[in-house]
């Protein structure tokens, strides 16, 4: 059940992080780019673009290692189940996340709750595990 956690909390960090995104580009930067481009479509898309572009370089160091910044607070990581494809490139997780957040969370993700592969990971032939912890042994020495 704890895996399920981490899993829901690591999900709601990635979703902050996007919201906080959308926050910053449209309501903190396009109201400045208003002074110099008086088209509403015009901002509106490159304020698109701002918020793709930004997300992409924050979660692009944890995908090429398998994660998001959410499964990587919680040291989960994305795997392959495809026989094929051994390693998840970034691209693979990146697509994880647009069907994921993009694509209706009910009937992609309400799968995991009875245990099952929910859709983005059906999708792109992946699931989720959890890094164990590394614990490292120390010898104390006595100084005589």
């Amino acid at each position: 059940m704890t895996f399920l956690i981490k899993r829901i909390m690591a999900q709601a960090i990635d979703f902050f992080l996007g919201i906080l995104l959308l926050f910053v580009c449209f309501g903190l930067l396009l109201p400045q780019v208003k002074l110099i481009i008086s088209n509403d479509v015009v901002r509106s898309i490159l304020g698109m673009l701002l918020f793709v572009l930004a997300y992409f370089l924050i979660q692009y160091p944890f995908m090429i290692n398998g994660q998001t910044v959410g499964k990587g607070f919680y040291r989960l990581q994305i795997i392959s189940t495809d026989e094929e494809r051994t390693d998840v490139p970034a691209a693979i997780v990146f697509q994880r996340e647009i069907l994921c957040k993009l694509m209706s969370c009910f009937f992609i993700c309400v799968p995991m709750l009875t245990g099952k592969l929910g859709g983005h990971e059906e999708a792109t032939h992946t699931t989720l595990i959890e890094l164990k912890k590394v614990r490292v042994k120390r010898e104390i020495e006595e100084v005589q």
